[in-house]
């Protein structure tokens, strides 16, 4: 028992220094895992709570996927719902000019209901042999079915280099 408390009174500063040291590891710890991995079995968390009381239904799906294919220089449309975006990918047929691709796919806003589209991301897809479109609708809030306009498109064609003649 002498030998201890002998051990005890040289080295009273850093045992006490050394239990701190162990209590901050472990609050850290605990508080990293809370914040980093959260209680939530939901990979969205609660960034989907606004669209609870409008969800998209599969009535607009396929009616929107007819419409886009009813036209004609559509090939296919392929439509998928991820969290609050979605996903509008339209293959055009060859030779479709690039504006009127464009037009057709603003067709596809105005099925859409002004609360969803205050809710809901729209990305769209377009395919032709000769190029590649993706357009964005933003669910900003100003967002509605007379303003077709708030698509940006960005041209994602990869042109082949010509090699020069030797």
């Amino acid at each position: 028992m002498g030998k201890i408390k002998r051990i005890w009174d040289k080295n009273r500063v850093l045992f006490v220094l050394g239990l701190i040291l162990i209590a901050c590891v472990v609050i850290v710890s605990i508080v990293s895992l809370t914040y980093f991995y959260g209680s939530s079995s939901n990979a969205y968390g609660n960034r989907l709570d606004s669209i609870k009381d409008t969800p998209l239904s599969d009535k607009l799906l396929k009616n929107i996927k007819n419409e886009m294919n009813s036209k004609e220089d559509v090939k296919n449309t392929n439509i998928k719902v991820k969290g609050k975006i979605v996903y509008i990918e339209i293959e055009f047929n060859d030779g479709t000019k690039m504006n009127d691709a464009k037009e057709i796919s603003k067709e596809a806003i105005k099925l859409f209901s002004e609360k969803e589209l205050e809710l809901y991301d729209l990305q769209f897809t377009i395919k032709t042999k000769e190029y590649t479109l993706m357009g964005a609708h933003n669910s900003n809030g100003s967002a509605s079915t007379s303003e077709e306009e708030d698509i940006i498109w960005n041209n994602y064609t990869i042109k082949e280099e010509e090699k020069a003649s030797e």
